[in-house]
């Protein structure tokens, strides 16, 4: 099984070895995912990349970074162009303090660790997240404490301590992590290097085999501290990452770094994500068209600034200028143009010559009178401008092209985690959420009907169907709350829009609805029922002209992930970040489906675009009737809508 996070021996060699950042300024700061990066500038190869309750090292992977939010907006705010002074690790713990400028940043790579900065005080600023705990508060305002220390550093020990410590365990493994405080890897690694059983017993030790695993306590510190890195891969996918080789690992692959920085990263950031080949490569390439295009640009505009100045120097000496053309007129024939006054060169085969005024190396063609000549400078100005304001332009495009990558990067990114969102059981069926936040589910055909009608219609729920043959039963579950007149309203559309007059193009139709007693699957002696039919008891309440107008959203549950909602305008726009709004129509399902999506993701703003595209195409189909018309498309309120309250219905 993969390491989760790093061990306070890797913290402790990370810190040792980290002498290339002390003095580094911080360039800006960036987040991707829930990793902070820390763009540096001066010396050090590579980003400070964090992750709480994981890891801190560098990289050279940052992918395609976000726009600070949450705790990573803080550390840019308060920490960019700040100089890091100092690195610690407290005790011999997975705790790091770092020092940039007058603020203190601690990193705890122990679970569910924080990311914490301070003032000079020690006083809170931002926290990765804020906590009460048993032996510590982290708050805003709030001196930060750090968690009960490990303060024993395990490999400067003396051999009468490790024999004392030993004893903690049941075994020799187990006694050098809960006597020592060493990691689980580190732990086995001394007891293979001194040539010992796991499993033997501590007080079974000899003082020779005590003194045998201090000495190969001590010959792996200082391996450790040598800088490299090494890397185990398992089946090809790497489970840990050591400052030391580890030898114990007989029948599996290692790979050797030169820089602790890079085992790490590997193993971390394998885990984390698989890089999008392709899309890195373009992003490279855009950045590399980026930088060409910006110092074209600028070597442009400083060329027609250059050729303005010249021209402006020829007219203040206008009259010096002209006596050196008529001079170079004069001696034209003769070949003797150069010992006219300020004359530094003569090309008499090309028609041109070079002169200085005013420190200027000025090329004057030959008949050009000094009018001439400005006039040329200004016209090449202008010239130059021009392809400025084209490379200007080609600037602006490789931008644009540069956000609708990272939108699709970011897209790609939260497809795959909705892939692992939890599926609720009411998915299955036809589903929606009143105004007052109770449950309507709806069959999507006669079989569905029919089971859903058996399992779920409790007598006091309330049994809504349009008053047309073919359509979903609708049930609205009232086990939690009394539903309103226009909660029953929002089922309501829920059963006319899942109904036949969808199809046959209906522009509303009146909705029944009775409660869960009155309704049977049971036919009267001597009748049967088909599947999806049901006999209804007593009086019907009637919904008149129940319109056929359907809101379909892209909303954000209590896990945050976007799920998309359909229902009654009222009730999908609060809790959609963007919905549509749709009505029977000539459009195919596949068009409408479409039109929505590409709608969706041009009415959001840069930072949300990616949720419309992440969206399954198939998800935004199966909600549409049939035949539709797309009618308009709007931002909603994004409201977070929490489905958990309806799993134990």
């Amino acid at each position: 099984m993969a390491r989760e996070s790093m061990s306070n021996l890797d913290l402790h060699v990370w810190v040792k070895l980290s002498n290339s950042i002390l003095g580094c300024r911080i360039d800006n700061v960036y987040a991707i995912g829930d990793n902070i990066v820390f763009r540096l500038r001066g010396g050090a190869s590579g980003a400070l990349l964090i992750q709480p309750g994981t890891r801190i090292h560098l990289t050279k992977r940052t992918g395609m970074l976000e726009k600070p939010q949450g705790i990573a907006y803080s550390l840019r705010r308060y920490l960019r162009e700040s100089k890091i002074m100092s690195i610690e690790q407290l005790g011999f713990d997975r705790v790091a303090r770092l020092t940039i400028g007058s603020n203190i940043l601690y990193v705890e790579v122990l679970p569910r660790g924080f990311i914490v900065l301070t003032d000079s005080n020690n006083r809170i600023i931002a926290s990765s997240r804020y906590a009460s705990l048993r032996d510590r508060v982290i708050k805003q305002g709030l001196e930060y404490k750090p968690p009960p220390l490990q303060t024993l550093n395990p490999f400067a020990l003396d051999v009468d301590i490790v024999a004392e410590r030993l004893q903690a365990g049941v075994d020799i493994v187990r006694g050098l992590i809960k006597g020592l405080g060493l990691p689980g890897e580190v732990a086995e690694e001394v007891t293979y290097r001194s040539g010992l059983k796991p499993d033997i017993k501590p007080d079974s030790l000899s003082k020779t085999d005590i003194n045998v695993i201090v000495s190969e306590l001590r010959k792996l510190y200082l391996e450790s501290l040598e800088g490299k890195g090494y890397l185990v891969l398992i089946d090809d996918k790497p489970v840990e990452a050591t400052p030391f080789k580890p030898l114990r690992f007989t029948s599996h692959s290692i790979i050797e770094y030169t820089d602790f920085n890079d085992a790490l990263d590997e193993l971390f950031s394998r885990r984390i994500e698989a890089i999008d080949v392709e899309l890195e490569a373009e992003k490279s390439r855009l950045e590399k068209s980026l930088r060409e295009a910006m110092e074209m640009k600028g070597k442009f505009e400083a060329e027609a600034e250059r050729l303005k100045v010249i021209a402006e120097a020829i007219a203040r000496n206008y009259d010096i200028v002209n006596s050196i053309v008529e001079c170079v007129k004069l001696n034209w024939r003769s070949r003797e143009s150069n010992k006219c006054m300020n004359v530094v060169s003569v090309d008499y085969n090309n028609g041109y010559y070079d002169l200085t005024v005013e420190g200027f190396n000025i090329r004057v063609f030959y008949g050009e009178t000094p009018q001439d000549t400005i006039i040329r400078l200004y016209r090449e100005a202008g010239e130059y401008m021009g392809k400025a304001e084209r490379a200007q332009h080609a600037i602006e495009g490789v931008l644009r092209d540069l956000e609708e990558l990272e939108v699709k990067v970011k897209a790609r990114a939260l497809a795959s985690k909705i892939k692992t969102r939890r599926v609720y059981w009411f998915e299955r069926f036809r589903w929606t959420i009143t105004r007052n936040s109770i449950l309507a589910i709806g069959g999507r055909d006669a079989s569905q009907n029919d089971s859903m009608v058996r399992k779920y219609l409790l007598d006091n729920d309330i049994f809504l169907h349009a008053d047309i043959k073919g359509g979903s039963a609708v049930i609205l579950k009232t086990v939690r709350v009394k539903p309103t007149v226009d909660d029953i309203r929002d089922a309501a559309i829920l059963a006319a829009c899942y109904s036949k007059a969808w199809k046959i193009g209906y522009a509303s139709i009146d909705v029944y609805w009775v409660y869960g007693h009155q309704v049977s699957k049971s036919a009267p002696p001597g009748e049967y029922l088909r599947t999806g039919a049901f006999m209804v008891y007593g009086n019907r309440n009637y919904l008149n002209n129940v319109k056929l107008e359907l809101a379909l959203g892209v909303a954000i549950d209590s896990r945050g992930y976007p799920i998309v909602v359909v229902g009654s305008k009222d009730v999908v726009s609060m809790y959609s970040k963007v919905y549509a709004i749709i009505l029977p129509g000539d459009g195919t399902v596949d068009e409408v489906t479409d039109s929505i999506r590409e709608e969706m993701a041009s009415i959001l703003d840069k930072s949300e675009k990616h949720i419309a595209l992440a969206i399954r195409r198939e998800d935004i189909r199966d909600k549409i009737p049939g035949n539709s018309r797309l009618i308009k498309v709007n931002r909603g309120m994004g409201e977070t809508i929490n489905l958990d309250i309806f799993e134990s219905i």
